[in-house]
């Protein structure tokens, strides 16, 4: 697979302050790469210089067609921003019909209208709009208005989709529905797209990759599942909502294995760091394993008696809050806790297997 557009040194700034330092990221052609963060860590920064809108005070973009933003004419940013398309939070709709609508950039592009009416026809087809085709957009509720915007722009058939944070004022069940939209026209038209979002949970189901921007600086880069298994620091794990994070010390290690103290527990983990190394260690809820008593519990190295604080259910999962001298969560089906008979005051054995503890220097700050 071919990169798509590559980012060098990238920096931007805006009244001398620094909003922006991207020192490498690639996309590669085809895929979704999504870009999450919180308000104000530059996400929206970074569409705009991509598109052509903000020019970087630092760094290098080399784009598809070798075309290098350094040393581009502005004819050529011209031609190159006609191979984009951008949607944003807020439908951007004409008080005219939805076909109208999905049809304004081809008229814009100057295609004839037989081929205009034939692609239109197509892209109504494949969002399942046809029968809404001639109403006016103004009617539209925002999940129909927002599914015409992402028309508006494929149909264009861009080599790049930028997507600003496109479902963030919709409900769940329509941002669900319009996010496999996305998904799949991305997909099947071979479009390459970046999706900025600071919703995390939306991210594991478009993305191909994964880029985390906290406080303007891109922390890491990665396949989602990567990135959440295994953040790159403390920051990054606690913007991915991670429950079981825990300050702790390396008190051995020999082959990549050690002993760490957390709250005067020991837990076993591979590490690389010294003894007497502080740590941050982070336990993902649902690779806690709970047992009624102490038996088997297969390889796992750390058995902790535990006591049960709090059972809540969360939908077919159920979070169990423990005191195993330091708090730790755990997620287990409904059937287990029936099992189990999980509720507040049982002791419980928590078992944790070395292989899911990921460890990482504690540098104070997390940043």
């Amino acid at each position: 697979m071919s990169v798509f557009l590559s980012i060098e040194g990238l920096k931007h700034s805006y009244d001398g302050r620094q909003v922006l330092e991207v020192d490498s990221l690639e996309l590669i052609e085809g895929e979704i790469l999504a870009v999450i963060g919180p308000n104000g860590s530059g996400k929206s920064t970074l569409l705009r210089i991509i598109n052509l809108l903000e020019e970087p005070v630092a760094g290098e973009i080399a784009f598809w067609n070798g075309a290098r933003l350094s040393a581009m004419s502005r004819k050529e940013k011209r031609e190159l921003s006609w191979q984009m398309a951008m949607i944003f939070q807020e439908p951007l709709l004409f008080k005219r019909t939805v076909r109208a609508n999905i049809s304004y950039g081809l008229r814009m592009h100057r295609v004839c209208k037989e081929e205009r009416g034939g692609k239109v026809h197509e892209m109504l087809r494949m969002l399942g709009l046809e029968e809404m085709a001639e109403r006016d957009a103004m009617t539209l509720s925002g999940g129909e208005a927002q599914k015409v915007t992402l028309g508006r722009a494929m149909v264009l058939q861009p080599r790049l989709l930028l997507m600003d944070e496109p479902l963030a004022s919709l409900d769940v069940p329509t941002r669900k529905s319009l996010r496999e939209d996305i998904s799949r026209l991305v997909k099947e038209m071979g479009v390459t797209a970046v999706y900025v979002t600071h919703d995390y949970h939306e991210v594991l189901e478009i993305a191909d990759k994964l880029a985390v921007l906290l406080d303007g600086r891109l922390q890491q880069v990665g396949k989602p599942t990567e990135v959440f298994g295994q953040p790159a620091n403390e920051a990054v794990a606690e913007f991915l909502g991670a429950e079981n994070l825990f300050e702790g010390s390396v008190m051995s290690c020999r082959e990549g294995m050690a002993e760490i103290d957390i709250g005067g527990t020991r837990m076993e983990a591979l590490c690389v760091q010294p003894p007497g190394s502080p740590v941050k260690v982070l336990i993902h809820p649902e690779e806690v394993v709970l047992l009624a008593d102490s038996g088997d519990a297969g390889s796992a190295r750390n058995r902790l008696p535990a006591r049960v604080k709090d059972v809540k259910a969360l939908g077919a999962l159920v979070k169990v809050s423990l005191d195993c001298g330091f708090p730790l969560v755990a997620y287990i089906t409904l059937a287990s806790r029936e099992e189990m008979d999980i509720e507040p005051g049982r002791v419980v054995t928590a078992v944790v297997k070395a292989t899911s503890i990921h460890v990482m220097p504690y540098v104070g700050s997390g940043r």
